[in-house]
C-alpha cells in the first residue's frame, strides 16, 4: 500500500511538473530561434547565439493573430525630423507600458516586476537579467542614475525636472538590475506618466522626456567626464537621429544623414522580447522611411499603394479615394476611433482680463446656452463625412474614467433652449437680432485657432453660424500656431479651438479637465498660478480650486482605486461644468494595410500619449511572405 502511494504521489508530482512546464512562459524554457539574417552573423563568428544575446527573462509578446515569419522591409512615408513620431510611435519600449487594452493597469517593460513600500514613498524596480543595448553592451541601473544625475537634473540639458519626479529624492542602486526610488511623499504619477509616458529612452525625439540612456556610450560626449566636451555634441550623440547610437528598441536607425530621402531603420539583434513560441522579434528586418514633403505627400504614397502599414497622416477626407484604389494598390483599410474627446473643442476663458467677458464666460448658464446652440449632428455631416460622435464628454468610452450618462451633456441642438438661457442671464437683444451686455456694450465674441486639423474649418464656420443665428455676434480668427500659442497661454484669447485629445488616459496630462497650466485654455491664467504654486497667474474660483485640490490628492496616492474615484470626479466636474465645449469627438483615424502585412488589430482606440501603434507592440507585425516588395 505504501509503495503505490509512493508512486501515486511520484506521478501526480510529474504530471504537475509537466503541467507547469506546459503553461511556464516560453522566456523560462526556450529554446529560442532568430532572423535568418541574425542566424548567418552567428554562424559566420560575428554575433553571439541568441540565447546569450535576450536577457534571462524576455518579454513574451502575444501575436495579434498569429506567429508570424521573418523578413521584409515596412514602407512608411515621413515628413521629415520634425515628424519623429513617424518613428517614435514604433518604437515604444519604456520601463513600464500602457496595455493593450486601455481598462487595464500598466504593464511590465524593461522592468519585469515593481513594487511599492507601504506608505508609498519607495518605488522598487527589478529589470530584467541580461538585458543588453543593441551593441552587446550591458543594460544596467547605471544607465538610469546616470539619466537623473547628468540629463536630468542638468539644468544645461534639462531647464527643470519634469513634474512626476519632482518629490524624488534619491535613486538608490541595490545591484545592476534593482533599482529603489525614493520620494519625499506619495507618488500617484510614477507608474502612469514617469514611467509607462515618459518612461523611454532619452530623448524621446524632441520630446525632452526619458527614464534611461546609454551610460556606456554618452558619457564620452557629456562635460561632466570629458572637459573638451560641449553640450551641442551630447545632444547630438544623444538624439535619436544618430546611427552610432545604441538603443533597447526594435530597431535603431542605422541610414539618416540630414537632406536625405530615405532614412533606413533595421532590426536590432539584442532586442529583448520574444513571441509565444520563442521567436526573437521583430519580424521584420527593417523599416524604411521615405521623405515627402507633406501630408499630401504622404496620401499619394498611400492611394498609390507604396505604404505597408500607416496611420500617421492618413487624411480622412481621402478615404474614399483610399476605397477607390484599394483593390488596384493591394491594401485594405481600418478606421480606428481616435481617443479624442472632441476633434473641434472651444474654450471660453474664465480667467479672461475683460471684467464683463470673464464674469459672461463664468455663468454657467452662458456656457449652457452656447453648447445646445450648436448643431452637432450637421457638423459631424459636413465636416467628418457623418464617421464621428457628437457628444460633450471629455474622455473617450474605452477610458475607465468614462461615464455614460455625460456622453452628450447639453449637447442636443436647441436654439430656443439657448435664446431663453440667454435672457435669463440679463443679455439684451438689439434691433439688429444681435445681444449686448446689460449696460448696452458690444458683445462680440472672438474666436481663435491655428489648427488646420481635419474638419476645423468647417467646424468653426458651422459654430460661427449657429451662434449668429441665435444673436450671439462672433468672429473667427486662423492664425499660425507660433502666434496663436503663446497668445493663448499668456490669457490673451477669448475663445481658444483646438482639438481635444488625450480622452483615454486624462490624469497623465489633465490640461482638458482643469486649469493645469497655460495649456488650460479654459483659464490659462489660473493654469498658471496652479503650475507656479500661486507664484504667477490669478488665483482661481473655488470650483477650479477644489478641481485642483483633487488632483493633488490623485498625485499624492498610489491606490487604484482612489486614483480611479477621482479621475471620475473631474471627469464628472469638467463635463457637468463645460469647462471643455465639445463638438464631434471619436472621429477616426484611417489605416492604410497591405493586404500581405499582418497582426495589426481592426480596432485599436489611438491616442498619442499612449504612442499608437505601440501599444500593438509594432515588434510582432509581419509580412505574410516575409517579403514587402511592393
Amino acid at each position: 500500500m505504501q509503495k503505490k502511494r509512493v508512486i501515486l504521489v511520484t506521478l501526480t508530482l510529474l504530471l504537475l511538473a509537466a503541467m507547469t512546464a506546459s503553461v511556464l512562459p516560453v522566456s523560462a524554457q526556450g529554446p529560442y530561434q532568430e532572423s535568418p539574417e541574425l542566424a548567418a552573423l552567428v554562424a559566420a563568428g560575428s554575433l553571439p547565439p541568441v540565447e546569450d544575446r535576450l536577457p534571462t527573462n524576455p518579454l513574451v509578446v502575444p501575436v495579434n493573430d498569429s506567429i508570424g515569419v521573418y523578413g521584409g522591409v515596412w514602407h512608411r512615408a515621413w515628413r521629415g525630423v520634425t515628424d519623429f513620431h513617424c518613428f517614435g510611435r514604433i518604437i515604444y519600449d519604456p520601463v513600464l507600458r500602457w496595455p493593450h487594452d486601455p481598462a487595464n493597469p500598466v504593464e511590465e517593460g524593461l522592468a519585469e516586476r515593481w513594487e511599492w513600500n507601504e506608505d508609498g514613498t519607495e518605488l522598487t524596480l527589478y529589470f530584467r537579467e541580461g538585458l543588453k543595448w543593441s551593441d552587446g553592451e550591458p543594460f544596467t541601473v547605471n544607465d538610469v542614475t546616470f539619466w537623473w544625475e547628468n540629463i536630468e537634473n542638468d539644468t544645461n540639458i534639462t531647464t527643470a525636472v519634469h513634474t512626476e519626479w519632482k518629490t524624488l529624492e534619491e535613486l538608490v542602486p541595490v545591484n545592476d538590475t534593482t533599482l529603489t526610488l525614493k520620494f519625499s511623499q506619495p507618488n500617484g504619477l510614477a507608474e502612469t506618466v514617469g514611467l509607462a509616458f515618459h518612461g523611454n529612452q532619452w530623448p524621446l525625439g524632441f520630446e525632452r522626456f526619458g527614464f534611461f540612456a546609454p551610460r556606456h556610450y554618452l558619457e564620452q560626449f557629456h562635460p561632466a567626464y570629458n572637459s573638451e566636451a560641449t553640450y551641442e555634441l551630447f545632444e547630438e550623440k544623444a538624439n535619436d537621429y544618430n546611427p552610432e547610437r545604441p538603443v533597447m528598441t526594435a530597431w535603431q536607425i542605422t541610414s539618416y544623414e540630414p537632406g536625405t530621402t530615405l532614412m533606413i531603420a533595421t532590426r536590432n539583434p539584442y532586442y529583448w522580447k520574444v513571441d509565444p513560441e520563442g521567436n526573437q522579434l521583430p519580424y521584420i528586418d527593417e523599416v524604411y522611411f521615405h521623405l515627402v514633403e507633406d501630408t499630401t505627400g504622404v496620401n499619394l504614397m498611400g492611394i498609390a499603394g507604396n505604404l505597408s502599414m500607416q496611420a500617421r497622416a492618413i487624411d480622412l477626407a481621402q478615404y474614399p479615394v483610399y476605397m477607390e484604389n484599394a483593390e488596384a494598390g493591394n491594401y485594405h483599410m481600418l478606421l480606428w476611433p481616435q481617443a479624442m474627446a472632441s476633434a473641434a473643442t472651444l474654450w471660453f476663458n474664465m480667467s479672461y482680463p475683460e471684467d464683463n467677458y470673464r464674469t459672461l464666460f463664468q455663468d454657467l448658464r452662458f456656457r449652457q446656452a452656447t453648447s445646445i446652440a450648436i448643431d452637432r449632428n450637421a457638423i459631424n455631416d459636413i465636416a467628418f463625412l457623418g464617421q464621428g460622435v457628437p457628444r460633450t464628454e471629455t474622455v473617450v468610452p474605452d477610458s475607465p474614467y468614462y461615464i455614460p450618462e455625460l456622453e452628450n451633456y447639453y449637447g442636443e441642438f436647441d436654439p430656443e433652449g439657448a435664446v431663453a438661457l440667454l435672457d435669463e442671464i440679463g443679455l439684451v437683444k438689439g434691433a439688429d437680432g444681435y445681444y449686448t451686455f446689460a449696460d448696452g456694450s458690444e458683445l462680440t465674441l472672438v474666436i481663435e485657432t491655428s489648427s488646420t486639423a481635419t474638419g476645423m474649418e468647417d467646424t468653426l464656420e458651422l459654430v460661427s453660424q449657429n451662434w449668429n443665428d441665435i444673436g450671439l455676434r462672433n468672429q473667427v480668427i486662423i492664425s499660425q500656431r507660433d502666434v496663436f500659442w503663446p497668445r493663448a497661454g499668456a490669457n490673451e484669447v477669448m475663445v481658444s479651438t483646438w482639438t481635444t485629445d488625450r480622452g483615454l488616459v486624462p490624469m497623465v496630462d489633465p490640461i482638458y479637465l482643469f486649469p493645469f497650466d497655460e495649456r488650460s485654455w479654459m483659464a490659462p491664467a489660473y493654469g498658471t498660478w496652479y503650475k507656479t504654486g500661486g507664484a504667477q497667474g490669478l488665483q482661481p474660483t473655488a470650483e477650479f480650486q477644489a478641481a485642483m485640490d483633487l488632483y493633488d490628492e490623485y498625485k499624492s496616492t498610489v491606490d487604484p482605486a482612489r486614483q480611479l474615484e477621482i479621475g471620475q470626479e473631474l471627469v464628472r466636474m469638467s463635463t457637468e461644468n463645460l469647462w471643455t465645449l465639445g463638438t464631434v469627438g471619436m472621429v477616426p483615424n484611417p489605416v492604410v494595410v497591405k493586404n500581405n502585412f499582418m497582426n495589426v488589430d481592426e480596432y485599436h482606440v489611438a491616442d498619442w500619449i499612449i504612442m499608437t501603434p505601440g501599444t500593438m507592440n509594432p515588434s510582432q507585425f509581419y509580412f505574410t511572405d516575409g517579403d514587402a516588395n511592393q
